[in-house]
């Protein structure tokens, strides 16, 4: 996160550990989005990463807005998304925020369906507020990469991140935050897990013995990071030979203690939230039976007393339907833009690349963009099919007008059916569907991250695979 103009009102005052329940207050001012709704957003949690919509706000003819968000226990990362553009900030339980959204970069460019970057005005009264704090080792990061540059292009940055990091240790041992503490810790992790540090040195340094911090994105990202792909690469060693055994049998005991192997997870909390986040990577792979990795989910589900598990593992379930490699897509019927009704079993006998989105969203925007380029290319020997998820069927209508360079077919799905049929979290979402309509890419890769891969392989004539 990039917290570049935070406002300072007063002198120090330590930011105490809140553990009950409470509420924030955010007030805002975006005077150039009178009449507009800020959608205010979190992650229900950072290894399925699902979305939840906390609350909205109207922007008023004066420019302001206000929003509370109760029941806070734990320093929450939010989202304001105001049309395409999206602001951040950490906000803390029984917290009050001032804040201001930037008006539209009126010298620079910018496509309006292009989801922007926001730097939001903050007016903080505690300079020990993590939002602050985030700003100030952000501008200490900065410097020390315009002069340390160099080791990283030589692979010598490992030392002077350790440097780095005991600097930082010191500048902030006076406030009591670990909230932030974790934040910077995490964020330098993440760079020794990027310069390609030891693996081991990285699990001593940054995983052993520590807790683990759930709410903290910094933490999180690293975690998944380190842990990507654990399960599936260590099913291939000698040591964890048996973990596709104990996964075909839903036998989580033995499971565990096959995973003890790796000393870092003798810690039993650690050892149960790599398993859930493994067990969730190789759902979608197609390699094992799907109800055999449910029941282990469900048995963490039920049996764990760590409630950030609980609540990991119950996403996780939701996030389990039928549509996985292998099963029947759900059939549809639904409007094109001409009025005309179409069905899944029209695009039949060719592979069809299949897309749920949305004309205000910026990220689905940004990939329809690319999509002409892979349409032109494509188009003859794939179906593409987009399903509009706006809540007007005009809104599409009014949108192809607009863009008469999108040439495919557009469907538009009234009151989300389809959408909830195929149990989709967010938007956009894609689909690869074989030619006997079965789901073979689910999801698949969005038009700028690999699917012309995708498409070039099976394209490819079956003597050349």
């Amino acid at each position: 996160m990039n917290f570049s103009r935070i406002y300072i009102l007063a002198g120090i005052i330590l930011l105490p550990v809140i553990l009950h329940a409470q509420t924030a207050t955010v007030e805002g001012y975006a005077p150039e989005y009178r009449g507009k709704t800020v959608y205010v957003s979190t992650f229900k949690d950072f290894i399925t990463n699902t979305p939840e919509q906390l609350t909205t706000a109207l922007i008023t003819d004066s420019g302001k807005f206000k929003f509370d968000l109760s029941g806070l226990n734990h320093t929450t990362y939010v989202v304001l998304n105001i049309d395409n553009y999206k602001g951040d900030l950490y906000v803390v339980p029984g917290g009050y925020y001032r804040v201001a959204f930037p008006a539209p970069d009126s010298d620079h460019y910018h496509n309006q369906y292009v989801q922007q970057k926001a730097d939001l005005d903050l007016y903080i009264d505690d300079t020990t507020e993590i939002n602050n704090l985030i700003m100030d080792f952000n501008g200490q990061f900065e410097k020390f990469w315009v002069k340390n540059y160099q080791y990283f292009l030589r692979k010598q940055a490992p030392h002077y991140v350790d440097s780095f990091y005991k600097a930082m240790m010191v500048r902030y041992s006076k406030y009591n935050n670990p909230e932030f503490i974790g934040y910077v810790t995490y964020t330098l992790a993440e760079i020794g897990n990027n310069i390609l540090e030891g693996e081991k040195t990285l699990g001593e340094k940054y995983l052993k013995g520590k807790p683990i911090l759930y709410h903290n994105y910094q933490y999180m990202q690293f975690f998944n990071d380190y842990f990507k792909d654990y399960m599936r690469t260590d099913m291939y060693t000698r040591e964890g030979g048996d973990i596709v055994k104990f996964i075909d049998k839903s036998d989580y005991a033995d499971l565990v203690e096959v995973m003890k192997i790796n000393h870092l997870l003798r810690n039993d909390s650690l050892c149960e939230l790599v398993i859930l986040k493994g067990l969730y990577e190789l759902y979608y792979s197609g390699g094992f039976d799907p109800e055999s990795i449910k029941i282990l989910v469900k048995q963490v589900a039920t049996d764990t007393k760590i409630e950030e598990d609980k609540v990991i593992a119950l996403d996780i379930l939701a996030a389990f339907s039928g549509v996985i490699r292998g099963a029947d897509a759900p059939d549809f019927a639904l409007k094109d833009s001409k009025g005309e009704v179409s069905s899944i079993l029209d695009y039949r006998g060719k592979f069809l690349y299949l897309a749920f989105f949305k004309t205000t969203s910026g990220a689905s925007i940004s990939q329809l963009e690319i999509m002409p380029a892979l349409y032109k290319q494509y188009g003859k020997k794939i179906n593409f099919v987009f399903i509009c998820e706006d809540d007007n069927y005009s809104d599409l209508i009014d949108f192809l007008k607009k863009n008469k360079n999108l040439g495919w077919t557009f469907l538009y799905d009234e009151r989300h059916k389809v959408m909830d049929q195929y149990d989709v979290k967010t938007l956009p979402e894609y689909f690869l569907i074989s030619p006997q309509g079965k789901f073979f890419r689910s999801p698949a890769d969005d038009p700028s991250h690999g699917i012309e891969n995708t498409f070039n392989d099976i394209l490819r004539p079956a003597k050349q695979k």
